[in-house]
């Protein structure tokens, strides 16, 4: 009896570990590796996660913030995203030194320049996108290009219906035409998928 318990536990261990080494080297699943040369690529996302950094630290006068700079990842099948945090307008810091609530005029004001402000991102990153898109070459062209700006809202500015993200995507393909055709930034904003939510 003592024998065939120990006999069982092994088996258990040894069906478990194998298990989890069919899981980790990947047997029994189909991985394709992308067609794309990651380390040119990878490259090529830190030159424009510059270039996006520094386009929207160029785009507003103050008050402004950028919470986070643009980081990239390679998603395979889709192609390349870019995420940033920004605060369109920061509104004053309530201190213990001066606890006066928001007034209407200041909520007013803040909303009114946040939302002028989103206007003015999405033809800046179109611009940016037909100017410096280009550059991810590495990038199949049938794959994806996609900007994600998360926008930083106070708890107090959520019932005023701002979105607290900014999506804009287009394919390489996309991009390479408009180039090719000169198209203007206004123009190629009529290409490019956008989303605020």
């Amino acid at each position: 009896m003592k024998k065939n318990l120990i006999l069982y536990g092994f088996l258990l261990v040894a069906t478990i570990l194998g298990g989890e080494y069919a899981l980790t080297q990947g047997v029994g699943t189909v991985s394709q590796q992308p067609a794309v040369d990651l380390h040119t690529l990878k490259s090529q996302m830190v030159s424009f996660q510059s270039a996006l950094n520094r386009s929207i630290q160029g785009s507003f006068e103050q008050p402004f913030a950028l919470l986070q700079d643009a980081k990239g990842t390679y998603l395979p099948d889709f192609g390349v995203a870019f995420h940033l945090e920004v605060n369109l307008y920061p509104m004053r810091i309530i201190t213990p030194f001066d606890m006066r609530p928001y007034t209407s005029d200041e909520m007013s004001k803040a909303r009114t320049a946040k939302q002028e402000r989103i206007r003015s991102l999405r033809k800046s990153l179109s611009a940016l996108l037909l100017e410096q898109g280009e550059k991810l070459s590495a990038l199949p062209p049938e794959q994806n290009v996609a900007v994600v700006v998360h926008l930083f809202n106070l708890p107090s500015e959520q019932s005023v219906d701002l979105p607290t993200q900014l999506v804009l995507e287009t394919s390489l393909r996309s991009l390479l035409d408009s180039r090719a055709q000169r198209m203007t930034a206004e123009d190629f904003q009529s290409k490019v998928t956008f989303l605020a939510f």
